[in-house]
């Protein structure tokens, strides 16, 4: 995850959250039930505070990076196709 927080520094923010230690305590109770942190790890991508994917058991980079570019190209279109609209008056 450090890589990829690098990597995609300014476009995309990575959090860590330790949802369970290595002698399965759980250090925060709510957060591990507000989102649903069953599975370790458990990667959750948001958008400007919603919930559009999320991956469970993967521990792959790159398949975070392939995820990450096609949500990244996803929304520069809708950003394009939003700011090439023509004015209604």
């Amino acid at each position: 995850m450090d890589d990829l927080a690098r990597e995609y520094w300014g476009r995309v923010k990575v959090a860590r959250f330790m949802a369970m230690t290595r002698y399965f305590d759980v250090p925060s109770p709510e957060i591990k039930e507000r989102y649903d942190l069953v599975y370790i790890p458990t990667v959750i991508l948001f958008d400007k505070g919603v919930e559009v994917d999320r991956w469970r058991l993967v521990v792959m980079e790159d398949v975070y990076r392939y995820e990450l570019n096609k949500f990244l190209k996803a929304r520069a279109a809708r950003t394009f196709a939003r700011d090439a609209a023509p004015a209604v008056r």
